[in-house]
Protein backbone atom coordinates (compact mmCIF):
# COMPACT_ATOMS: atom_id res chain seq x y z
CA UNK A 1 0.00 0.00 0.00
CA UNK A 2 2.85 2.42 0.81
CA UNK A 3 4.94 1.33 -2.34
CA UNK A 4 1.10 2.50 -4.52
CA UNK A 5 1.11 5.35 -2.43
CA UNK A 6 4.78 6.80 -3.50
CA UNK A 7 3.64 5.85 -6.94
CA UNK A 8 0.36 7.49 -6.99
CA UNK A 9 2.07 10.70 -5.85
CA UNK A 10 5.41 10.55 -8.35
CA UNK A 11 2.66 10.23 -11.30
CA UNK A 12 1.02 13.19 -9.90
CA UNK A 13 4.12 14.77 -9.44
CA UNK A 14 4.68 14.04 -13.33
CA UNK A 15 1.10 15.55 -14.18
CA UNK A 16 1.44 18.60 -12.27
CA UNK A 17 5.23 19.83 -13.73
CA UNK A 18 4.85 18.64 -17.21
CA UNK A 19 2.48 17.62 -19.82
CA UNK A 20 4.99 17.61 -22.34
CA UNK A 21 6.09 13.62 -22.23
CA UNK A 22 2.46 12.54 -22.42
CA UNK A 23 1.79 14.88 -25.61
CA UNK A 24 4.73 13.20 -27.05
CA UNK A 25 3.38 9.65 -26.37
CA UNK A 26 0.28 10.72 -28.16
CA UNK A 27 2.09 12.39 -31.29
CA UNK A 28 4.20 9.42 -31.98
CA UNK A 29 1.00 6.85 -31.98
CA UNK A 30 -1.35 9.43 -33.92
CA UNK A 31 1.54 9.46 -36.67
CA UNK A 32 1.83 5.86 -36.54
CA UNK A 33 -2.11 5.39 -37.16
CA UNK A 34 -1.90 8.29 -39.94
CA UNK A 35 0.98 6.15 -41.70
CA UNK A 36 -0.50 2.67 -41.53
CA UNK A 37 -2.01 2.07 -44.79
CA UNK A 38 -5.51 0.58 -44.30
CA UNK A 39 -6.03 -2.40 -46.97
CA UNK A 40 -9.97 -2.02 -47.84
CA UNK A 41 -11.84 -3.08 -51.05
CA UNK A 42 -14.98 -1.11 -52.36
CA UNK A 43 -17.90 -0.23 -55.00
CA UNK A 44 -17.88 3.29 -55.77
CA UNK A 45 -20.22 4.82 -58.82
CA UNK A 46 -18.95 8.45 -59.81
CA UNK A 47 -22.02 11.24 -58.98
CA UNK A 48 -22.40 14.90 -60.98
CA UNK A 49 -20.16 16.21 -58.12
CA UNK A 50 -17.09 14.01 -58.44
CA UNK A 51 -17.36 14.96 -63.09
CA UNK A 52 -17.36 18.24 -62.23
CA UNK A 53 -14.32 17.86 -59.61
CA UNK A 54 -12.52 16.08 -61.87
CA UNK A 55 -13.02 18.90 -64.44
CA UNK A 56 -14.67 16.70 -67.27
CA UNK A 57 -17.49 17.69 -69.63
CA UNK A 58 -20.85 16.40 -70.75
CA UNK A 59 -20.96 14.32 -66.88
CA UNK A 60 -19.17 11.39 -69.00
CA UNK A 61 -15.00 10.13 -69.69
CA UNK A 62 -14.67 10.56 -73.32
CA UNK A 63 -12.27 7.20 -73.34
CA UNK A 64 -11.33 4.56 -70.89
CA UNK A 65 -7.85 5.79 -70.84
CA UNK A 66 -9.62 9.30 -69.57
CA UNK A 67 -10.93 7.35 -67.05
CA UNK A 68 -8.21 5.47 -65.89
CA UNK A 69 -6.05 8.73 -65.97
CA UNK A 70 -8.39 11.17 -63.63
CA UNK A 71 -10.10 8.51 -61.44
CA UNK A 72 -7.01 7.52 -59.38
CA UNK A 73 -7.08 11.22 -57.89
CA UNK A 74 -10.92 10.60 -56.83
CA UNK A 75 -10.10 7.54 -55.12
CA UNK A 76 -7.17 9.09 -53.23
CA UNK A 77 -9.32 11.90 -52.16
CA UNK A 78 -12.17 9.31 -51.17
CA UNK A 79 -10.06 6.90 -49.49
CA UNK A 80 -6.82 8.78 -47.50
CA UNK A 81 -5.72 6.21 -45.66
CA UNK A 82 -5.86 3.16 -48.01
CA UNK A 83 -2.77 1.68 -48.96
CA UNK A 84 -0.99 -0.99 -51.11
CA UNK A 85 -3.18 -4.32 -52.21
CA UNK A 86 -6.36 -1.89 -51.70
CA UNK A 87 -8.79 -2.66 -54.37
CA UNK A 88 -11.74 -0.27 -55.83
CA UNK A 89 -14.38 -1.22 -58.64
CA UNK A 90 -15.66 2.20 -59.59
CA UNK A 91 -18.62 2.36 -62.20
CA UNK A 92 -18.65 5.42 -64.47
CA UNK A 93 -20.26 6.93 -67.95
CA UNK A 94 -18.12 6.27 -70.97
CA UNK A 95 -19.14 8.28 -74.06
CA UNK A 96 -18.60 4.74 -76.46
CA UNK A 97 -19.99 6.12 -79.89
CA UNK A 98 -20.06 2.83 -82.16
CA UNK A 99 -16.07 2.98 -83.73
CA UNK A 100 -15.63 0.26 -86.19
CA UNK A 101 -12.32 -1.45 -86.11
CA UNK A 102 -11.12 -1.48 -89.50
CA UNK A 103 -9.37 -4.49 -90.56
CA UNK A 104 -8.05 -5.65 -94.61
CA UNK A 105 -7.91 -9.23 -95.19
CA UNK A 106 -4.71 -10.27 -96.68
CA UNK A 107 -4.00 -13.37 -98.97
CA UNK A 108 -2.91 -15.62 -96.43
CA UNK A 109 -6.37 -15.21 -94.37
CA UNK A 110 -8.09 -16.57 -97.02
CA UNK A 111 -6.70 -19.95 -96.39
CA UNK A 112 -7.61 -20.21 -92.98
CA UNK A 113 -10.97 -21.12 -93.18
CA UNK A 114 -9.97 -23.69 -95.81
CA UNK A 115 -10.24 -22.07 -98.95
CA UNK A 116 -8.12 -22.53 -101.86
CA UNK A 117 -8.40 -18.96 -102.79
CA UNK A 118 -8.18 -15.87 -102.54
CA UNK A 119 -11.29 -14.36 -102.38
CA UNK A 120 -14.41 -14.50 -100.94
CA UNK A 121 -17.87 -16.31 -102.68
CA UNK A 122 -20.42 -15.56 -100.32
CA UNK A 123 -21.49 -13.69 -97.02
CA UNK A 124 -21.04 -17.23 -94.82
CA UNK A 125 -17.54 -17.72 -96.01
CA UNK A 126 -17.15 -13.88 -94.69
CA UNK A 127 -18.73 -14.60 -91.27
CA UNK A 128 -16.45 -17.61 -90.86
CA UNK A 129 -13.21 -15.71 -90.74
CA UNK A 130 -14.67 -13.09 -88.48
CA UNK A 131 -15.88 -15.75 -86.13
CA UNK A 132 -11.75 -17.03 -86.13
CA UNK A 133 -10.18 -13.13 -86.48
CA UNK A 134 -12.50 -12.03 -84.03
CA UNK A 135 -12.67 -14.85 -81.22
CA UNK A 136 -13.36 -12.72 -78.45
CA UNK A 137 -15.78 -10.63 -80.05
CA UNK A 138 -18.60 -8.81 -77.33
CA UNK A 139 -21.85 -8.01 -78.40
CA UNK A 140 -22.26 -4.30 -80.16
CA UNK A 141 -18.27 -5.19 -81.41
CA UNK A 142 -18.29 -2.86 -85.15
CA UNK A 143 -15.68 -4.33 -87.83
CA UNK A 144 -15.14 -2.00 -90.66
CA UNK A 145 -13.74 -5.62 -93.46
CA UNK A 146 -12.00 -4.79 -96.76
CA UNK A 147 -11.82 -7.98 -98.48
CA UNK A 148 -11.76 -9.48 -102.15
CA UNK A 149 -14.85 -10.75 -103.73
CA UNK A 150 -15.58 -11.85 -107.64
CA UNK A 151 -17.23 -9.08 -108.65
CA UNK A 152 -21.25 -9.23 -109.63
CA UNK A 153 -21.57 -8.44 -112.76
CA UNK A 154 -22.98 -5.11 -113.71
CA UNK A 155 -25.18 -4.75 -116.84
CA UNK A 156 -25.51 -1.35 -119.15
CA UNK A 157 -27.63 -0.53 -122.03
CA UNK A 158 -26.15 2.91 -124.25
CA UNK A 159 -28.87 5.01 -124.39
CA UNK A 160 -29.67 7.91 -126.75
CA UNK A 161 -27.95 9.56 -124.33
CA UNK A 162 -25.29 8.25 -124.10
CA UNK A 163 -24.78 8.07 -127.70
CA UNK A 164 -24.78 11.94 -127.80
CA UNK A 165 -21.78 12.11 -124.97
CA UNK A 166 -20.19 9.78 -127.47
CA UNK A 167 -20.46 12.35 -130.19
CA UNK A 168 -19.32 14.88 -127.97
CA UNK A 169 -16.74 13.37 -126.77
CA UNK A 170 -14.72 11.72 -129.79
CA UNK A 171 -15.93 14.13 -132.43
CA UNK A 172 -12.51 15.30 -132.81
CA UNK A 173 -11.36 11.53 -132.80
CA UNK A 174 -13.83 10.40 -135.39
CA UNK A 175 -15.87 12.82 -136.84
CA UNK A 176 -18.20 10.05 -139.59
CA UNK A 177 -18.32 7.37 -136.77
CA UNK A 178 -19.72 9.92 -133.62
CA UNK A 179 -22.04 11.97 -136.10
CA UNK A 180 -23.31 8.74 -137.51
CA UNK A 181 -24.09 7.52 -133.65
CA UNK A 182 -25.63 10.32 -132.24
CA UNK A 183 -27.75 10.73 -135.70
CA UNK A 184 -28.80 6.95 -135.39
CA UNK A 185 -28.50 6.02 -131.97
CA UNK A 186 -26.31 2.94 -132.58
CA UNK A 187 -23.12 1.48 -134.27
CA UNK A 188 -22.56 1.52 -138.11
CA UNK A 189 -20.83 -2.13 -138.30
CA UNK A 190 -20.30 -2.21 -142.03
CA UNK A 191 -16.64 -2.38 -142.80
CA UNK A 192 -15.41 0.22 -145.49
CA UNK A 193 -18.09 2.62 -144.57
CA UNK A 194 -16.82 6.34 -143.37
CA UNK A 195 -19.31 5.92 -140.14
CA UNK A 196 -17.56 2.09 -139.33
CA UNK A 197 -17.25 1.38 -135.74
CA UNK A 198 -14.38 -1.33 -135.01
CA UNK A 199 -14.23 -2.94 -131.57
CA UNK A 200 -11.70 -0.75 -130.50
CA UNK A 201 -13.27 2.13 -131.29
CA UNK A 202 -16.65 0.69 -129.56
CA UNK A 203 -14.47 -0.07 -126.35
CA UNK A 204 -13.16 3.42 -126.54
CA UNK A 205 -17.10 4.46 -126.53
CA UNK A 206 -18.21 2.00 -123.74
CA UNK A 207 -14.95 3.17 -121.42
CA UNK A 208 -16.50 7.04 -121.80
CA UNK A 209 -20.22 5.79 -121.17
CA UNK A 210 -19.14 3.80 -117.92
CA UNK A 211 -16.39 7.08 -116.48
CA UNK A 212 -20.40 9.22 -117.06
CA UNK A 213 -21.90 6.79 -115.22
CA UNK A 214 -20.70 4.39 -112.92
CA UNK A 215 -17.32 5.03 -110.24
CA UNK A 216 -14.66 3.82 -111.62
CA UNK A 217 -14.19 0.36 -109.10
CA UNK A 218 -11.05 -2.29 -109.77
CA UNK A 219 -12.22 -5.53 -110.79
CA UNK A 220 -15.92 -4.32 -111.32
CA UNK A 221 -17.46 -5.92 -114.96
CA UNK A 222 -20.02 -4.67 -116.88
CA UNK A 223 -21.82 -6.42 -120.28
CA UNK A 224 -22.50 -3.52 -121.77
CA UNK A 225 -25.26 -3.90 -125.22
CA UNK A 226 -25.81 -1.63 -127.77
CA UNK A 227 -27.66 -1.29 -130.92
CA UNK A 228 -25.63 -1.58 -134.40
CA UNK A 229 -26.44 -1.77 -138.19
CA UNK A 230 -25.03 -3.84 -140.50
CA UNK A 231 -27.32 -3.80 -143.11
CA UNK A 232 -29.93 -4.64 -140.47
CA UNK A 233 -30.60 -3.00 -137.27
CA UNK A 234 -29.32 -5.67 -134.37
CA UNK A 235 -28.09 -5.28 -130.63
CA UNK A 236 -24.59 -6.86 -129.68
CA UNK A 237 -22.53 -7.11 -126.14
CA UNK A 238 -19.32 -6.42 -124.91
CA UNK A 239 -17.92 -7.97 -121.52
CA UNK A 240 -15.28 -5.70 -119.81
CA UNK A 241 -13.70 -5.11 -116.83
CA UNK A 242 -12.01 -1.93 -115.27
CA UNK A 243 -8.62 -2.95 -114.60
CA UNK A 244 -7.27 0.32 -112.34
CA UNK A 245 -7.26 2.65 -115.44
CA UNK A 246 -9.23 2.00 -117.95
CA UNK A 247 -12.22 -0.54 -119.23
CA UNK A 248 -10.74 -3.70 -121.03
CA UNK A 249 -12.46 -6.04 -122.89
CA UNK A 250 -13.06 -9.58 -120.65
CA UNK A 251 -14.01 -12.82 -122.25
CA UNK A 252 -15.34 -15.19 -119.85
CA UNK A 253 -19.10 -16.04 -120.09
CA UNK A 254 -21.04 -16.80 -116.90
CA UNK A 255 -23.18 -19.94 -115.90
CA UNK A 256 -24.70 -20.92 -112.53
CA UNK A 257 -25.54 -24.46 -112.62
CA UNK A 258 -29.52 -24.37 -112.15
CA UNK A 259 -32.09 -27.25 -110.99
CA UNK A 260 -32.81 -28.35 -114.44
CA UNK A 261 -29.10 -28.78 -115.11
CA UNK A 262 -28.39 -31.11 -111.98
CA UNK A 263 -30.88 -33.18 -113.09
CA UNK A 264 -29.54 -33.40 -116.81
CA UNK A 265 -26.00 -34.22 -115.15
CA UNK A 266 -28.11 -37.00 -113.32
CA UNK A 267 -29.00 -38.49 -116.09
CA UNK A 268 -25.98 -38.48 -118.07
CA UNK A 269 -23.90 -40.12 -115.63
CA UNK A 270 -26.20 -42.03 -113.99
CA UNK A 271 -24.47 -44.99 -115.44
CA UNK A 272 -20.77 -43.60 -114.60
CA UNK A 273 -21.89 -42.18 -110.85
CA UNK A 274 -24.76 -43.83 -109.87
CA UNK A 275 -24.56 -42.57 -106.35
CA UNK A 276 -23.04 -38.98 -107.04
CA UNK A 277 -25.29 -38.56 -110.24
CA UNK A 278 -28.07 -39.42 -108.18
CA UNK A 279 -27.12 -37.05 -105.29
CA UNK A 280 -26.73 -34.29 -107.62
CA UNK A 281 -30.19 -34.77 -109.15
CA UNK A 282 -32.59 -35.27 -106.09
CA UNK A 283 -30.40 -32.53 -103.60
CA UNK A 284 -29.28 -29.89 -107.05
CA UNK A 285 -25.34 -29.81 -105.40
CA UNK A 286 -22.61 -31.87 -105.97
CA UNK A 287 -21.69 -33.46 -102.62
CA UNK A 288 -17.64 -32.66 -101.88
CA UNK A 289 -17.54 -34.74 -98.57
CA UNK A 290 -14.49 -36.72 -99.10
CA UNK A 291 -15.21 -40.88 -98.15
CA UNK A 292 -18.88 -40.20 -99.03
CA UNK A 293 -20.63 -42.80 -101.94
CA UNK A 294 -22.13 -39.40 -103.18
CA UNK A 295 -18.72 -37.61 -103.65
CA UNK A 296 -17.84 -35.55 -106.52
CA UNK A 297 -13.87 -35.02 -107.21
CA UNK A 298 -12.43 -32.03 -109.02
CA UNK A 299 -11.92 -34.45 -111.51
CA UNK A 300 -15.77 -35.30 -112.32
CA UNK A 301 -16.93 -32.19 -111.83
CA UNK A 302 -14.97 -30.62 -114.49
CA UNK A 303 -16.44 -33.83 -117.07
CA UNK A 304 -19.92 -33.10 -115.40
CA UNK A 305 -19.30 -28.85 -116.52
CA UNK A 306 -18.06 -30.47 -119.75
CA UNK A 307 -21.50 -32.18 -120.61
CA UNK A 308 -23.29 -29.45 -119.58
CA UNK A 309 -21.77 -26.67 -121.48
CA UNK A 310 -21.32 -29.03 -124.82
CA UNK A 311 -25.17 -29.57 -124.04
CA UNK A 312 -26.29 -26.12 -123.63
CA UNK A 313 -23.87 -23.95 -126.11
CA UNK A 314 -23.29 -26.21 -128.71
CA UNK A 315 -22.16 -23.54 -131.21
CA UNK A 316 -19.29 -22.02 -128.95
CA UNK A 317 -16.32 -21.40 -130.42
CA UNK A 318 -12.64 -22.78 -129.58
CA UNK A 319 -11.26 -20.23 -126.92
CA UNK A 320 -14.40 -19.56 -125.25
CA UNK A 321 -14.06 -19.35 -121.71
CA UNK A 322 -16.72 -19.72 -119.02
CA UNK A 323 -17.08 -19.09 -115.33
CA UNK A 324 -19.22 -22.04 -114.08
CA UNK A 325 -20.86 -21.28 -110.31
CA UNK A 326 -22.37 -24.44 -108.84
CA UNK A 327 -24.06 -25.80 -105.08
CA UNK A 328 -21.92 -27.98 -103.10
CA UNK A 329 -22.52 -29.79 -100.15
CA UNK A 330 -19.43 -29.94 -97.44
CA UNK A 331 -21.87 -30.79 -94.05
CA UNK A 332 -23.24 -27.99 -94.48
CA UNK A 333 -24.65 -25.79 -97.67
CA UNK A 334 -22.08 -23.31 -99.74
CA UNK A 335 -21.48 -22.43 -103.24
CA UNK A 336 -17.95 -22.87 -105.55
CA UNK A 337 -16.65 -21.93 -109.17
CA UNK A 338 -14.90 -23.19 -111.72
CA UNK A 339 -13.22 -21.69 -114.75
CA UNK A 340 -12.97 -23.21 -117.35
CA UNK A 341 -11.92 -22.75 -121.61
CA UNK A 342 -12.65 -24.56 -124.62
CA UNK A 343 -9.78 -26.08 -126.20
CA UNK A 344 -9.67 -28.74 -128.96
CA UNK A 345 -12.69 -29.85 -128.90
CA UNK A 346 -13.10 -29.69 -124.58
CA UNK A 347 -13.28 -27.90 -121.91
CA UNK A 348 -10.51 -27.73 -119.51
CA UNK A 349 -9.25 -25.60 -116.64
CA UNK A 350 -8.61 -22.35 -117.64
CA UNK A 351 -4.78 -21.44 -116.29
CA UNK A 352 -5.67 -17.13 -116.50
CA UNK A 353 -7.17 -15.47 -114.24
CA UNK A 354 -10.50 -15.19 -115.61
CA UNK A 355 -12.26 -14.56 -112.41
CA UNK A 356 -13.07 -10.73 -112.28
CA UNK A 357 -12.75 -9.73 -108.35
CA UNK A 358 -12.61 -6.51 -106.39
CA UNK A 359 -11.99 -5.11 -103.01
CA UNK A 360 -14.88 -4.29 -101.30
CA UNK A 361 -15.41 -2.60 -97.46
CA UNK A 362 -18.65 -3.75 -95.54
CA UNK A 363 -19.65 -3.05 -92.07
CA UNK A 364 -20.27 -5.84 -89.87
CA UNK A 365 -21.77 -5.90 -86.45
CA UNK A 366 -21.36 -8.73 -83.74
CA UNK A 367 -24.76 -9.24 -81.35
CA UNK A 368 -26.64 -12.20 -80.02
CA UNK A 369 -23.39 -14.79 -80.82
CA UNK A 370 -23.29 -13.89 -84.96
CA UNK A 371 -22.26 -11.18 -87.30
CA UNK A 372 -24.37 -9.79 -89.09
CA UNK A 373 -25.05 -6.95 -91.85
CA UNK A 374 -26.48 -3.68 -90.88
CA UNK A 375 -30.04 -3.32 -92.20
CA UNK A 376 -30.57 -0.36 -94.36
CA UNK A 377 -33.43 1.70 -94.02
CA UNK A 378 -35.62 2.62 -96.77
CA UNK A 379 -35.01 5.86 -99.20
CA UNK A 380 -36.53 9.03 -97.52
CA UNK A 381 -37.62 7.33 -94.71
CA UNK A 382 -36.73 10.09 -92.72
CA UNK A 383 -38.95 12.77 -93.99
CA UNK A 384 -42.20 10.39 -94.43
CA UNK A 385 -42.29 8.09 -91.33
CA UNK A 386 -39.67 9.89 -89.09
CA UNK A 387 -40.87 13.02 -88.94
CA UNK A 388 -37.70 14.90 -89.64
CA UNK A 389 -36.97 17.96 -92.06
CA UNK A 390 -34.21 16.45 -93.93
CA UNK A 391 -33.41 13.35 -95.25
CA UNK A 392 -31.29 12.14 -91.93
CA UNK A 393 -30.88 12.45 -87.93
CA UNK A 394 -29.56 15.72 -86.55
CA UNK A 395 -29.76 13.62 -82.90
CA UNK A 396 -29.20 10.00 -81.49
CA UNK A 397 -31.93 10.17 -79.35
CA UNK A 398 -33.95 10.89 -82.25
CA UNK A 399 -32.51 8.04 -84.38
CA UNK A 400 -33.36 5.25 -81.25
CA UNK A 401 -36.45 6.33 -81.24
CA UNK A 402 -37.81 5.86 -84.29
CA UNK A 403 -35.65 2.93 -86.02
CA UNK A 404 -36.65 1.27 -82.28
CA UNK A 405 -40.03 1.74 -83.58
CA UNK A 406 -39.56 1.10 -87.43
CA UNK A 407 -38.34 -2.60 -85.89
CA UNK A 408 -41.03 -3.54 -84.05
CA UNK A 409 -43.32 -4.05 -86.96
CA UNK A 410 -40.83 -5.55 -88.65
CA UNK A 411 -39.47 -8.74 -85.95
CA UNK A 412 -43.35 -9.55 -84.76
CA UNK A 413 -41.50 -12.42 -82.68
CA UNK A 414 -38.86 -11.19 -81.52
CA UNK A 415 -37.12 -12.52 -78.38
CA UNK A 416 -35.44 -11.15 -75.42
CA UNK A 417 -32.12 -10.76 -76.18
CA UNK A 418 -32.16 -10.63 -79.91
CA UNK A 419 -30.03 -8.13 -81.40
CA UNK A 420 -30.20 -6.23 -84.48
CA UNK A 421 -28.06 -3.41 -85.77
CA UNK A 422 -29.28 -1.18 -88.21
CA UNK A 423 -27.01 1.62 -90.60
CA UNK A 424 -28.47 5.60 -90.78
CA UNK A 425 -27.67 9.08 -92.06
CA UNK A 426 -26.45 11.25 -89.86
CA UNK A 427 -25.88 15.37 -90.16
CA UNK A 428 -22.61 16.06 -88.39
CA UNK A 429 -21.45 19.48 -90.56
CA UNK A 430 -22.18 16.99 -93.27
CA UNK A 431 -24.04 13.69 -93.91
CA UNK A 432 -21.93 10.70 -92.53
CA UNK A 433 -23.09 6.71 -91.86
CA UNK A 434 -23.69 5.89 -88.33
CA UNK A 435 -24.92 2.47 -86.58
CA UNK A 436 -27.59 1.92 -84.31
CA UNK A 437 -27.79 -1.07 -82.22
CA UNK A 438 -30.76 -2.62 -80.29
CA UNK A 439 -31.67 -5.68 -78.19
CA UNK A 440 -35.34 -6.78 -77.73
CA UNK A 441 -37.13 -6.15 -74.30
CA UNK A 442 -39.41 -9.31 -74.27
CA UNK A 443 -41.39 -7.83 -71.06
CA UNK A 444 -41.31 -4.10 -72.56
CA UNK A 445 -42.24 -5.59 -76.23
CA UNK A 446 -39.85 -3.07 -77.62
CA UNK A 447 -36.12 -2.69 -79.16
CA UNK A 448 -34.18 -1.01 -76.60
CA UNK A 449 -31.75 1.21 -78.14
CA UNK A 450 -28.02 0.90 -77.05
CA UNK A 451 -27.07 4.52 -76.73
CA UNK A 452 -23.44 5.90 -76.82
CA UNK A 453 -23.33 6.90 -73.63
CA UNK A 454 -22.72 3.57 -71.55
CA UNK A 455 -22.41 2.66 -68.10
CA UNK A 456 -18.99 1.22 -67.37
CA UNK A 457 -16.82 -0.50 -64.54
CA UNK A 458 -13.11 -0.45 -64.00
CA UNK A 459 -11.29 -2.13 -61.07
CA UNK A 460 -8.45 -0.12 -59.53
CA UNK A 461 -5.61 -1.15 -57.54
CA UNK A 462 -3.69 0.39 -54.83
CA UNK A 463 -0.07 -0.32 -55.30
CA UNK A 464 1.72 1.36 -52.45
CA UNK A 465 2.63 4.59 -54.52
CA UNK A 466 -1.24 5.20 -55.66
CA UNK A 467 -4.17 3.93 -57.67
CA UNK A 468 -4.09 2.26 -60.87
CA UNK A 469 -6.43 0.51 -63.41
CA UNK A 470 -6.39 -2.78 -61.86
CA UNK A 471 -7.46 -5.82 -63.72
CA UNK A 472 -7.38 -8.21 -60.67
CA UNK A 473 -10.53 -10.28 -60.28
CA UNK A 474 -11.29 -11.81 -56.53
CA UNK A 475 -11.98 -15.55 -56.25
CA UNK A 476 -13.74 -16.59 -53.03
CA UNK A 477 -12.91 -20.67 -53.14
CA UNK A 478 -15.89 -23.40 -52.47
CA UNK A 479 -16.29 -26.10 -50.89
CA UNK A 480 -15.49 -27.71 -54.24
CA UNK A 481 -12.36 -26.08 -54.91
CA UNK A 482 -10.54 -27.20 -51.41
CA UNK A 483 -11.67 -30.98 -52.50
CA UNK A 484 -9.88 -30.76 -55.75
CA UNK A 485 -7.04 -29.14 -54.36
CA UNK A 486 -7.22 -31.97 -51.47
CA UNK A 487 -7.32 -35.01 -54.50
CA UNK A 488 -4.30 -33.08 -56.44
CA UNK A 489 -2.58 -33.33 -54.00
CA UNK A 490 -2.94 -35.80 -52.01
CA UNK A 491 -0.27 -38.27 -52.58
CA UNK A 492 2.52 -34.83 -51.65
CA UNK A 493 0.59 -33.59 -48.99
CA UNK A 494 -1.47 -36.63 -47.67
CA UNK A 495 -2.24 -35.09 -44.37
CA UNK A 496 -2.66 -31.18 -44.94
CA UNK A 497 -5.12 -32.12 -48.50
CA UNK A 498 -6.89 -34.51 -46.06
CA UNK A 499 -7.44 -31.99 -43.50
CA UNK A 500 -8.34 -29.59 -46.57
CA UNK A 501 -11.04 -31.61 -47.87
CA UNK A 502 -12.52 -32.27 -45.04
CA UNK A 503 -12.99 -29.08 -43.01
CA UNK A 504 -13.12 -26.66 -46.62
CA UNK A 505 -10.68 -24.67 -44.95
CA UNK A 506 -6.38 -24.78 -44.73
CA UNK A 507 -4.64 -25.34 -41.60
CA UNK A 508 -2.08 -22.42 -40.59
CA UNK A 509 -0.69 -22.89 -37.50
CA UNK A 510 2.93 -23.15 -37.14
CA UNK A 511 4.58 -26.80 -36.67
CA UNK A 512 0.91 -28.69 -37.34
CA UNK A 513 1.28 -31.88 -39.09
CA UNK A 514 -1.66 -30.46 -41.19
CA UNK A 515 -0.35 -27.10 -41.75
CA UNK A 516 -0.48 -25.30 -45.26
CA UNK A 517 2.42 -22.92 -45.57
CA UNK A 518 2.45 -19.96 -48.34
CA UNK A 519 4.52 -22.17 -50.80
CA UNK A 520 2.60 -25.30 -50.63
CA UNK A 521 -0.55 -22.82 -50.88
CA UNK A 522 1.29 -21.14 -53.89
CA UNK A 523 1.49 -24.67 -55.34
CA UNK A 524 -2.23 -25.47 -54.90
CA UNK A 525 -4.18 -22.51 -56.17
CA UNK A 526 -1.05 -22.77 -59.39
CA UNK A 527 -3.18 -26.25 -59.79
CA UNK A 528 -6.76 -24.47 -58.95
CA UNK A 529 -6.36 -21.61 -61.41
CA UNK A 530 -4.14 -23.37 -64.22
CA UNK A 531 -6.92 -26.56 -63.91
CA UNK A 532 -9.85 -25.51 -62.86
CA UNK A 533 -10.69 -21.77 -62.21
CA UNK A 534 -8.93 -19.93 -65.80
CA UNK A 535 -6.89 -22.57 -67.71
CA UNK A 536 -7.17 -19.83 -70.47
CA UNK A 537 -6.02 -16.60 -68.31
CA UNK A 538 -4.04 -14.65 -70.37
CA UNK A 539 -0.61 -13.34 -69.33
CA UNK A 540 -0.39 -10.24 -66.37
CA UNK A 541 -3.71 -11.39 -65.02
CA UNK A 542 -4.20 -11.10 -61.10
CA UNK A 543 -6.25 -13.24 -58.78
CA UNK A 544 -6.99 -12.34 -55.25
CA UNK A 545 -7.21 -15.44 -53.93
CA UNK A 546 -9.84 -15.49 -50.61
CA UNK A 547 -9.67 -18.89 -48.97
CA UNK A 548 -11.08 -19.98 -45.40
CA UNK A 549 -7.70 -20.67 -42.64
CA UNK A 550 -7.82 -22.25 -39.30
CA UNK A 551 -5.28 -20.83 -37.21
CA UNK A 552 -6.80 -21.32 -33.47
CA UNK A 553 -9.86 -20.03 -34.57
CA UNK A 554 -12.37 -19.88 -38.16
CA UNK A 555 -10.83 -16.49 -39.98
CA UNK A 556 -9.94 -15.66 -43.61
CA UNK A 557 -7.33 -15.08 -45.39
CA UNK A 558 -6.26 -13.28 -48.79
CA UNK A 559 -3.30 -14.59 -51.73
CA UNK A 560 -2.64 -11.51 -54.50
CA UNK A 561 -1.34 -13.73 -57.68
CA UNK A 562 -0.10 -12.55 -61.26
CA UNK A 563 0.10 -14.81 -63.96
CA UNK A 564 3.52 -14.35 -65.63
CA UNK A 565 5.14 -16.73 -68.17
CA UNK A 566 2.14 -19.16 -67.44
CA UNK A 567 3.10 -19.38 -63.70
CA UNK A 568 1.06 -18.12 -60.87
CA UNK A 569 3.36 -16.15 -58.67
CA UNK A 570 2.51 -13.52 -55.89
CA UNK A 571 1.86 -9.76 -56.20
CA UNK A 572 5.14 -7.79 -55.74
Amino acid sequence: MKNSIYLLMMFLGLALTSCEPMDDIHNELDASLDNRAIEGMAKYTLTDDDYDDLDVQFGNFSSLEEAGALIPQLLSDKFPVWGQGSLAQVTFDLYAPINPEEYTVVEADYGTIGLNRSYFTQTSEIKDFLRLQFSQAQSNDYVKLTYKTVAVEMFHDISNDDFDVIEEKLAATYPDPASSAARFNNFDRREGRDAYWSNEMILEAINIVLNENYPAVEGQTYEVSYRIYDGNSGVESMKVRYNGSSYVQFGAMAHDISNNDFEFIGAEFSEEYPDPASSAANFNNFDRREGRDAYWSDEMILEAVNALLMERYSDASEGTQFNVSYRIYTGSAGSDLISVVLENGEYVLNEEETISTLMKTQVFAYGGGSWMLPMELPENIYTQEFEQRFNNFGNESDAGFYIGRWLEPRFPYGQDGDFVSVEYDFFDGGVVTRYASFIYDEDKREWEFIPSVIEKTLQFGHEGTGWVVDNTIVYVLAVADYAFIGDELADEYPGPSASAKRFSNFDRRPGNANQWTDAMLLEAFNLLLNESVTPNAAEGQKYLMTFDIYNGTNTIEQMHLIKENGVWVPVQ
